[in-house]
């Protein structure tokens, strides 16, 4: 199922909004947390019409989102520029993910200066493809992903905890570009599974996405991800995103727990 068919799957009744675990978009037993994450955003923006640009996203996952599927936004704060919506989904009557999502209208400000820009590395059709056998199943199925620099994962424990790779859709086609890139920016495994010396598993807690300028469309972005520290258990690792011309789109923070 592509991204514009399990959006258009979501059907209104009595106030949330359903559908089934879209097919193709799972990671392990769960959907995968950008999924998650886009449909939430969708769902947002079907339930509030005229939201202002998203500017923000913070997102805690409670339990595996599975099965039938319901979504249930409320507007938290609708002022004259900023709207707060929350947004849980649940599956089969748990709480699977809890998220909040910060709109604001543009103002004028005196303030203003430009965003770094990233130094790109080769371009994507130079790079080898970021692949692994576990990452072609599942969710990666929707994306071509290509390793501009850094270690893949389970390269062992002298790997840098870093990577940066260009990722695009295989088909966004007819998608709004922001719920492509929520879709799409947490599509790597995390910076961590460099040192894994094997595979085991790994499961996000919170994602929080900080959007730096509104995608103007589709194509392929470079992600930059580091796990700063890992410590018992956990991985907190910074993310950012940049389009093909080096703006940097969105920053983002995860925590992140891995089994090994």
């Amino acid at each position: 199922m592509n991204l514009r068919a399990a959006l258009d799957a979501i059907a209104p009744v009595g106030g949330e909004y359903l559908t089934a675990t879209p097919e193709g978009w799972t990671q392990g037993r769960t959907l995968y947390g950008g999924m998650t994450v886009a449909l939430c955003a969708h769902v947002s923006a079907l339930a509030t019409p005229g939201l202002p640009p998203l500017r923000s996203v913070q997102f805690t996952f409670v339990g595996p989102a599975a099965g039938d599927l319901a979504f249930r936004p409320q507007v938290l704060r609708q002022g004259r520029s900023a709207t707060i919506v929350g947004v849980d989904c649940v599956a089969d009557g748990a709480l699977a993910a809890r998220g909040l999502l910060t709109y604001g209208a543009a103002r004028s400000s005196v303030i203003r200066h430009a965003d770094r820009r990233a130094s790109l590395p080769p371009p994507p059709e130079q790079c080898e493809a970021f692949a692994l056998p576990h990452l072609t199943r599942g969710f990666f199925q929707n994306f071509e992903l290509r390793l501009a620099a850094g270690a893949r994962p389970l390269t062992g424990p002298e790997a840098a905890p870093e990577f940066e790779v260009w990722m695009r859709h295989r088909d966004d086609s007819g998608v709004d570009p922001m719920i492509a890139m929520l879709a799409l920016a947490d599509g790597l495994p995390p910076a961590a599974m460099t040192q894994f010396p094997a595979p085991a598993p790994i499961s996000t807690m919170t994602w929080g996405v900080d959007i730096v300028q509104p995608p103007a469309s589709g194509g392929w972005f470079l992600a930059r991800s580091v796990s700063e520290a890992s410590e018992d258990g956990y991985s907190f690792q910074a993310m950012e995103l940049f389009d093909a011309s080096g703006a940097r789109i969105a920053s983002g923070r995860q925590v992140v727990a891995i089994f090994i």
